[in-house]
């Protein structure tokens, strides 16, 4: 058949699924089908993206998304599941989808993983009486090979923080609650921050725009205050300062202040938790060379944030300007990246490219529910919380000292939106209360 486009949606540029596929006019005798999907090779040898074997002889379609038969062990480490087109670079890539009807069935053996493009092409070569096929061509925008790279980059956290991610031609939409589950919040924490975490919605509309193709400003914006950024696990980056700016006492430093946890995050006015600083546990997670070449987060101007080192592992240089390099980077842009550093402002002090419009409308993502407390410096500051007691019915809990007393802040969530708080001091407890947020 002549070359067709193939969709975005059965792209890793869109839902990555697996395409609708029928047929029909098998000869007489059939008794199996099997389905390859193949790179048309440039160089080098033939790739497999779909490796279907065992297909009923009364089947004639696939749907969308579906699997018949048994999927076999698809190239670049897609295993046994479909590999969407993701070829790297921009411009014209094509493919070959081929419908092999078989004279006789359950020939196939092995496992799965074993069942290589290459192998059910050995295993069914004088078995094919029939063949039908159709090319198609994917063409990618340098916009979508960034939306691969920022999808690429929260796969790790997908299912532990139900990070997701979404594109369109202009933004790259990172959605989560804002809450992370493989590393303690709130622990360590000295000074007065008695706020606690609560998931947000940072989902649909309200998810953190990236912009997919960043664009170098002439006039850099600066990063005085609020979000700046997203990590990799769905938990918003802000800027080193207090609410307000980096005034007063410690220059506004919240770090500085002791008001971070030793993940270098906290939770906010808004109830959100965020970091100020380095992820550490974030990136603790994955060895250090890891943050060499992938990146930490995005920066709301839609350029990469990376760990402490050069992807060749030399220390990162840092710019006078906003705190990045030219240095070329796998998996993002390659005009400019930022790098992590201890010294403030610990990630960047101004935007070098254009902010995305969630920069100026920041306010608009938080539901704030202000829970009321004495702020008061703190020591032995934990917080008991999980998924589970995050989730409707489950119940977290916060505890610090402070002059020889200790405090209990109890909150269990009790629908979408509202939650019961009690607040003891000393085992004895002082006040009971529901909130409620507008979303």
């Amino acid at each position: 058949m002549a070359n067709a486009t193939m969709p975005t949606t059965y792209t890793c540029d869109g839902e990555a699924k697996s395409p609708p596929l029928s047929w029909s006019g098998a000869p007489v005798g059939t008794a199996e089908y099997a389905v390859l999907m193949s790179t048309i090779p440039t160089a080098g040898a033939t790739k497999y993206s779909w490796v279907l074997y065992g297909i009923p002889s009364t089947t004639t379609s696939i749907s969308t998304g579906a699997s018949v038969g048994t999927v076999g062990q698809a190239d670049d480490g897609a295993g046994t599941n479909y590999a969407p087109p993701c070829s790297q670079g921009p411009g014209l890539k094509q493919y070959t989808v081929q419908v092999y009807a078989l004279s006789a069935a359950g020939r196939v053996t092995g496992t799965p993983s074993q069942i290589t493009g290459a192998a059910l092409l050995d295993a069914i070569r004088s078995l094919t009486v029939a063949t039908a096929s159709m090319n198609v061509g994917v063409t990618r925008t340098q916009a979508m090979i960034n939306c691969g790279y920022v999808r690429a980059s929260v796969t790790p956290w997908r299912q532990v923080n139900g990070v997701d991610v979404t594109c369109d031609s202009t933004y790259a939409a990172v959605a989560s609650t804002g809450i992370q589950s493989r590393h303690p919040m709130m622990r360590g924490i000295r000074a007065t921050n008695q706020q606690v975490p609560v998931p947000q919605n940072f989902t649909g509309a309200n998810a953190w725009r990236i912009p997919l193709q960043p664009v170098v400003s002439a006039t850099k914006t600066s990063a005085l205050d609020g979000p700046i950024g997203i990590a990799v696990n769905g938990v918003p980056i802000f800027n080193p300062c207090k609410q307000g700016g980096c005034s007063g006492p410690g220059g506004g430093d919240t770090k500085v202040l002791g008001e971070l946890d030793d993940c270098n995050g906290h939770a906010g006015r808004a109830d959100d938790y965020h970091y100020h600083a380095a992820p550490v546990c974030l990136m603790s997670e994955q060895g250090t060379a890891y943050w060499d070449s992938h990146p930490i987060g995005w920066a709301l101007d839609g350029f990469a944030i990376f760990g402490y080192r050069n992807p060749d592992g030399t220390v990162a240089t840092r710019d006078a300007g906003c705190g990045g390099n030219t240095v070329p980077h796998a998996n993002a842009p390659t005009t400019y990246a930022y790098h992590v550093t201890d010294v403030s402002p610990y990630v960047l002090s101004c935007f070098h490219g254009v902010p995305s419009p969630d920069l100026a409308g920041q306010a608009s993502k938080f539901a704030p529910l202000r829970p009321p407390g004495t702020p008061m410096p703190s020591s032995n500051m934990t917080l008991e919380t999980s998924a589970a007691s995050l989730a409707i019915g489950g119940t977290s809990t916060m505890r610090w000292d402070n002059g020889g007393r200790s405090y209990v802040i109890r909150y269990s969530r009790t629908s979408a939106t509202c939650w019961l708080f009690e607040f003891q001091t000393d085992g004895a407890v002082t006040a009971t209360n529901s909130y409620c947020r507008s979303r």
